[in-house]
C-alpha cells in the first residue's frame, strides 16, 4: 500500500507541473509564433524569467522538431548553448538575448530540481521578449 501511495503521489507531482502553465502564458507563447513541444512537461516559469519544459526525448530530436516548425529562425551554437532565435544568422549572444528564443539542452539536474521522473533530462526554455 505504501508503494502505491508513493507511485500515485509521484505521478500527481509530475502531472501537476504540466497544469501550472496559465492560459495567458500559453497565449503569450503562441502569439509570438512559438510552438510548445507536445511531448514536454511544463516545470517552471513565467513571462519574466521564461518558461522551462522537460522531456525524455533527446535534445537532437527536439532541436530538429523546432527547426522544422521554425525554419526561418537562426541558431546560435556557441558557449555550450544551443539557442534558436527569431533573428538574422550570425548574431552575437547579446543580440540573441534580446530576441524571442528557445534554448534546448541536456540537463541531468532537472529531475532533482523539480521532482520529475528521472528520464526527463532534456530542457526546453522558451523566452518571449515583451
Amino acid at each position: 500500500m505504501r508503494w502505491l501511495l508513493f507511485i500515485l503521489f509521484a505521478c500527481w507531482t509530475i502531472n501537476a507541473h504540466a497544469a501550472d502553465l496559465k492560459q495567458s502564458d500559453i497565449s503569450l507563447i503562441e502569439s509570438a509564433g512559438v510552438p510548445i513541444y507536445s511531448k514536454a512537461n511544463f516545470v517552471y516559469g513565467n513571462s519574466d524569467v521564461g518558461f522551462r519544459f522537460a522531456t525524455s526525448i533527446s535534445p537532437d530530436e527536439v532541436r530538429q522538431w523546432y527547426r522544422e516548425k521554425l525554419p526561418n529562425w537562426s541558431v546560435l551554437d556557441q558557449y555550450g548553448s544551443w539557442i534558436m532565435y527569431d533573428g538574422k544568422p550570425g548574431a552575437g549572444l547579446g543580440e540573441v538575448m534580446s530576441k524571442n528564443q528557445i534554448l534546448i539542452k541536456k540537463n541531468e539536474d532537472l529531475p532533482g530540481w523539480y521532482s520529475l521522473e528521472k528520464s526527463l533530462t532534456t530542457e526546453i526554455t522558451i523566452m518571449i521578449v515583451k
